[in-house]
């Protein structure tokens, strides 16, 4: 008997032990299975009481392996999925978490109208800009949803009320899916639950291509027979180790081998650390020079399907949105587009993915028709340049609240710092002319 007490405190031992052992000390480490970052050792951030607990229930050793261990056991054995990120639906189907509905009238109203500027900073440079709103799978399925929750569509509502308000150039696709998925699967049962899937990415980009062919004639919807199209079988929830068995359907663009990419060109560009993604394609068709240039912000809807829009256009400029899309003015220095759009899924359009602050508070430079500037080399500055980036620092004389460089018909805005009074602007290399460059500043 003493014997058997003795192993099993061992036993007890060891188990309290080996998680300390192999506690997870890595720094900035993104979970395999939260689709999110770790909680980091602050102490300074505020709470530490809270941030030490979030750290330990973060970084304890084996906390992956018992979490998938408790889900499968609970799905096994209880049909229940425990899960940080999913729950089970009706008939299989799987959803993101589900939470009461709540959107915020101040956001939407911020949202919008910022919207509303930058479609007047395009519009008055000839550049149409073009929002889309895609929905969740929640809005597409309800019929599957939970028994027990009622989903109303507050938020999409709200934001059409508001888009309609400001006279903002929108579409959404959620009445397209809706109607698509009634005898079409345009989000899977279980895969990839919090976006479209590659049948549902081509019915809507063809809506918003739709939209462009208003603008441009010669953009049109993409046709099935452009893609290669098969199933690929997933044995797990992504960013997840939930077991499933589920064939996706799947789209390959035949013309890949005409795309270059040119990505790393432009790798000294500013993003945003949480959103970075960056895509910089050019299409090399033949007759695709006759094409426009896009610039387009977008979510995860679409970083991982660029094969709907690469071949649509001359060039296909896709920055990370979010926070990068409030800086929307030094995006567009950069890739001078023909066309704008800005893409956000229903669940993304909040004030936790776009500053309220700064959606209050930025204010794009309006067109500029002076015609009395001064030439760049007359001033104090500096030039560098990094890939296919060219950047202008000046140092001011006095203070200023705009500032442009002009180059030829091409308009760029400075970025001002009042406290340094610095100036600075980046673009393209293509486009920088030094011996030709003027500057204005009001």
């Amino acid at each position: 008997m003493k014997k058997i007490k003795i192993l099993f405190l061992g036993i007890l031992c060891v188990d309290l032990v080996l998680p300390l052992i192999f506690f997870n000390f890595e720094k900035n480490y993104a979970s395999p299975i939260d689709n999110r970052m770790l909680t980091e050792w602050d102490p300074a951030g505020g709470d530490v009481t809270e941030m030490v607990e979030s750290y330990i229930n973060d970084r304890i050793g084996f906390r992956t392996e018992a979490i998938d261990a408790y889900t499968e056991l609970n799905d096994k054995v209880f049909g229940m999925m425990v899960h940080p990120t999913y729950t089970y639906g009706k008939d299989g189907y799987v959803f993101f978490q589900m939470s009461y509905e709540n959107p915020d009238p101040v956001f939407v109203d911020l949202f919008c109208a910022f919207l509303r500027q930058v479609q007047d900073y395009c519009e008055e440079r000839g550049v149409p800009f073009i929002y889309c709103l895609n929905p969740s799978k929640i809005t597409i399925y309800q019929q599957y949803l939970p028994d027990g929750y009622i989903y109303q569509d507050k938020l999409n509502q709200m934001i059409y009320e508001k888009l309609e308000e400001y006279g903002v150039n929108y579409i959404t696709n959620e009445y397209l899916l809706k109607e698509k998925s009634e005898t079409e699967q345009v989000y899977n049962v279980k895969y990839d639950a919090g976006h479209w899937n590659d049948l549902g990415a081509f019915y809507g980009t063809n809506h918003i291509l739709e939209k462009v062919s208003e603008y441009f004639p010669n953009v049109q919807p993409r046709d099935l027979s452009e893609f290669e199209i098969g199933t690929v079988h997933e044995d797990s929830l992504s960013v997840s180790h939930f077991a499933i068995d589920e064939d996706v359907p799947a789209f390959w663009d035949k013309n890949q081998g005409n795309i270059q990419d040119l990505t790393e060109n432009y790798r000294s560009m500013k993003l945003d650390q949480n959103y970075n993604a960056l895509f910089c394609l050019a299409n090399h068709k033949e007759g695709a020079e006759e094409l426009p240039r896009v610039l387009v912000f977008q979510g995860s809807y679409y970083n991982e399907r660029t094969q709907y829009m690469q071949s649509a256009f001359q060039e296909y400029d896709a920055v990370h949105n979010y926070e990068n899309f409030l800086d929307f003015d030094y995006y567009f220095n950069i890739f001078q587009p023909d066309c704008v759009i800005l893409e956000t899924a229903e669940y993304a359009t909040n004030g936790a993915y776009f500053s309220y602050e700064t959606l209050e508070n930025k204010e794009l430079n309006p067109k500029l028709f002076e015609d009395e500037f001064i030439s760049l080399q007359d001033a104090d500055y500096t030039v560098t340049e990094e890939g296919s980036l060219v950047t202008v620092s000046l140092n001011l004389d006095e203070a200023a609240e705009r500032g442009y460089l002009i180059i030829g018909d091409r308009q760029f805005d400075f970025s001002i710092d009042q406290e340094g009074n610095t100036a600075e602007c980046t673009l393209d290399v293509r486009y920088f002319q030094e011996d030709l460059a003027q500057i204005f500043f009001q």
